[in-house]
């Protein structure tokens, strides 16, 4: 049974950023600690949600329906999981947490994961994605540019470069991102003076990084793909993607630098985010989508497989658009957009108290290699 604890202050959220103590232990193994600098919350400009498209949303989830009965319907080729791709726990009896366009994601009783218990070949959705410009639209937006590097962009920048500094006292000089969409914060990083380097394998994605800042990325396979060590290496929104996440942590492990440092962004699956689109009548078009996101995360789960896989843990961010998502939903059911832009106000309030108590769909995790 995989264990882990967190020792926190009381009152420490009420700080920018605060250390824990994090325990974990693997069966009778022996305890390992690891002080992680943790931090809750970032900002958000709810102006830039307001006028929302209700129509959009539909016809969105509506394409993601669609292609989730292509990919598990009727005549689909799947194979069923039997272990758990994060800590290896046996899957037999293993609960259904929530079903998404009829798709069950089951519970790890051992370290909580959740994820697709029935899944195409990686081949096939790796085949959908690539092709996929619908699944790429976020990343490949001309008029959001400034807004996604300003906002997205770089405070995930800013975060990575002082933990890379306080555990190195440098900056990194080399960045490869993996999974890299339109290339945004390659060219945040090659901005502030980064050598860069990434993989992506949908085609939409590839062609709009060449165009917006002349990045070519790499459609070849990571996981086996060669190359030079690197100070930093990224992995976001990549891991709920694939069928192996561990998989993807070894390689990186193989490409870092000794002072290197890993960062992972995953959804987390135990959110209010998630328990509203688990709701009867939820219209999906993030966060659980099977025809992508096959893997949720705890952070038992993700940790599990860093540490196990040689990392050390050393930051995490807490953040998360479940006040949006309920507003959408809301707005969804009472068929009235209007109703969003009243509600919108009241998200970043709502945003921040579930991001301090940890209830909110995404984590960031700094690592280093442990020896």
């Amino acid at each position: 049974m995989t264990q882990w604890h967190r020792h926190t202050p009381f009152g420490a959220d009420h700080g920018r950023e605060w250390e824990e103590r994090w325990e974990y232990t693997h069966g009778d193994a022996v305890r390992r600690m690891f002080d992680v600098q943790v931090r809750a919350g970032k900002p958000l400009d709810v102006l830039k949600l307001k006028g929302i498209d209700l129509g959009e949303v539909r016809d969105y989830a509506g394409f993601l329906e669609t292609t989730a009965a292509r990919l598990y319907g009727a005549g689909a080729k799947v194979r069923r999981m039997t272990q758990c791709p994060l800590c290896h726990a046996s899957l037999d009896g293993a609960a259904v947490e929530l079903a998404v366009f009829g798709v069950p994601y089951l519970r790890c009783g051992s370290c909580g994961h959740v994820g697709v218990g029935a899944r195409p070949r990686p081949e096939v959705l790796d085949e959908v994605f690539a092709e996929s410009e619908a699944h790429s639209s976020t990343y490949i937006d001309h008029s959001a540019i400034e807004t996604r590097m300003t906002q997205i962009i770089a405070p995930k920048l800013d975060w990575c470069l002082e933990h890379f500094q306080r555990r190195t006292g440098k900056s990194p000089r080399t960045v490869l991102d993996v999974g890299a969409g339109g290339g945004h914060f390659l060219a945040g990083a090659q901005r502030r003076g980064m050598a860069v380097e990434g993989f992506e394998k949908s085609r939409a994605s590839r062609v709009f990084a060449q165009d917006a800042f002349g990045l070519e990325l790499r459609e070849d396979d990571f996981l086996s793909a060669g190359g030079a060590p690197v100070d930093l290496i990224t992995f976001w929104g990549l891991l709920e993607y694939v069928a192996q996440p561990r998989d993807f942590i070894v390689a990186a492990l193989r490409r870092l630098s000794p002072d290197g440092m890993l960062i992972v962004e995953v959804p987390r699956v135990d959110s209010l985010g998630t328990m509203v689109q688990g709701m009867e009548g939820a219209v999906i078009a993030r966060h659980m989508d099977p025809t992508t996101h096959v893997n949720g995360f705890t952070d038992a789960s993700l940790c599990t497989a860093l540490v196990d896989e040689g990392f050390v843990p050393v930051a995490a961010w807490y953040f998360g658009m479940d006040a949006y998502e309920t507003c959408v939903q809301a707005a969804l059911r009472a068929d009235d957009p209007k109703l969003f832009d009243v509600l919108a106000d009241f998200i970043p309030v709502i945003q921040q108290a579930l991001d301090r108590g940890r209830q909110c769909d995404d984590i960031i995790v700094a690592a280093v290699p442990a020896g």
